[in-house]
């Protein structure tokens, strides 16, 4: 089942208008004028656009209209976990911290980790993410990102083995996949098609053999996508080689997981070679720099990644365990300043860097025929920003690209529209109980932290 542009009533009309539409079409258009979103759908974009009775006017003029951002890796089950995991390698990191957090949640506790999470996205100009889920308590975090107005793609995550792993986030392979099943036919398509369902294993050996072979077979039957961790930390292949005596590539052809819509989260040790065990068929990469960096993993080439046909680029925040926010605009500036190392300044611009947020994000998980782009006929998912404020102005003849990436901040946000609805509104989200939201996770993570028991 692939993803449809929403045509329900659940898709709200805006006229954001007087404004500098920067498209990200396929002709990079910057052009002046209005933006037309009816009922959750762009039917204009141009000037003198005349909208419907009921159409609320956004006047953005001396202002930029992007497409929202679309992040292509995140984990809002970690969002009340900020601050709880510092300075340790990655497998220290989700043995000791991460896994036994998880563990520890409650449905209480995973709603407001998952609003809180979300209502960060929200007011970076996120419009859409890409969500590993919980193992436990995985409809909790579908409630939040229903309530908070965002567009996802999310599943539970799935684990049935591991070292280290707590007792709770072990599940029979047959459980795991029967949960899986009943989110998605709960979840898939709900909110008029703002949220739509994912397969989530979590990484190689945290999955068995027979969970594996369950998912693909799931995502076939289902038409879903995968969305994994995979070749993420330098002594990722070796663990996985003494484990299975074979390479993460090769052990996922010979499941067949590489001909399934796969998508993963890092990439950062993916090598030519890897290339030639994909043998052509598509690959969506999410880099997540700030965590790479975090986690002693490396940094992504992205000059090699975006020059393989058949690997579709995107970026994300990962979790506030590993980030540790989930400011979209400070990971873009982040992906753009560490390519000028890597690649040599001037390379790597400014505009490759809004396209893997927009645009190129979109098509890494599949959906550039609804959102990524200003254009007649996706979805209405829109933010605004208003880039003569003291910490982000420019002299005009600066590039709106360079602007945006190296000297704005999400402070310049003043509305973000999702399906033609205004979701967040100078500063502050509309969708959700402000006064819930400043309150509830310091008390959860409380009982949490009591219930976690950490060394």
């Amino acid at each position: 089942m692939s993803p449809m542009i929403p045509t329900s009533p659940m898709g709200g009309s805006v006229l954001i208008q007087g404004g500098t539409l920067v498209t990200m079409d396929a002709a990079r258009r910057i052009v002046p004028g209005d933006l037309l979103v009816v009922d959750g759908r762009i039917t204009g974009v141009g000037e003198g656009l005349a909208p419907p009775p009921g159409t609320r006017t956004l006047l953005a003029h001396g202002k930029v209209v992007l497409p929202g951002f679309v992040q292509g890796h995140v984990h809002l089950g970690q969002a009340l976990f900020r601050g709880l995991a510092e300075g340790l390698h990655l497998m220290d990191w989700l043995r000791r911290r991460i896994w036994p957090l998880e563990a520890a949640h409650t449905d209480a506790s995973a709603y407001w980790s998952g609003a809180l999470g979300a209502a960060e996205c929200l007011l970076s100009g996120t419009t859409t993410i890409h969500e590993i889920g919980l193992v436990r308590e995985m409809d909790a975090i579908y409630r939040a990102i229903a309530d908070s107005g965002l567009r996802a793609v999310a599943g539970k995550c799935l684990m049935d083995q591991g070292l280290g792993v707590p007792g709770a986030l072990l599940e029979p392979a047959a459980d795991a996949l029967a949960e899986a099943r009943a989110l998605h036919q709960s979840w898939h398509g709900a909110q008029g098609g703002r949220i739509t369902s994912a397969l989530c294993p979590r990484f190689i050996l945290s999955c068995s053999e027979s969970l594996w072979a369950g998912t693909v077979a799931l995502a076939r039957s289902e038409g879903l996508p995968i969305h994994t961790h995979l070749l993420e930390h330098p002594g990722e292949g070796r663990e996985i080689r003494e484990a299975l005596g074979i390479g993460e590539l090769e052990y996922f052809d010979r499941l067949g997981v590489l001909d399934c819509d796969l998508r993963i989260a890092h990439g950062v040790q993916l090598r030519p070679s890897h290339l030639e065990v994909l043998a052509g068929r598509p690959l969506g990469v999410c880099h997540c720099p700030s965590a790479n960096l975090k986690l002693g993993s490396g940094i992504a080439d992205l000059a090699f990644l975006r020059s393989a046909s058949n690997l579709k680029v995107g970026i994300g925040c990962d979790g506030a365990p590993c980030n540790n926010d989930m400011d979209m605009l400070e990971e873009v500036r982040l992906c753009a300043l560490l390519q000028q190392w890597v690649q040599g300044p001037g390379r790597f611009g400014a505009e490759q860097a809004i396209a893997m947020a927009t645009c190129e994000g979109a098509k890494a998980l599949g959906l550039d025929a609804m959102i990524g782009s200003l254009e007649v006929g996706k979805a209405g998912d829109v933010c605004v920003w208003d880039l003569r404020r003291p910490g982000s102005f420019g002299a005009q003849r600066v590039s709106i690209y360079d602007r945006l990436v190296f000297g704005a901040s999400k402070e310049a946000l003043d509305w973000v529209v999702v399906d033609g609805r205004v979701v967040v509104e100078r500063g502050q989200v509309a969708t959700l109980d402000a006064q819930a939201l400043a309150r509830r996770p310091g008390e959860e993570i409380e009982a949490l932290l009591a219930r976690a028991a950490l060394d």
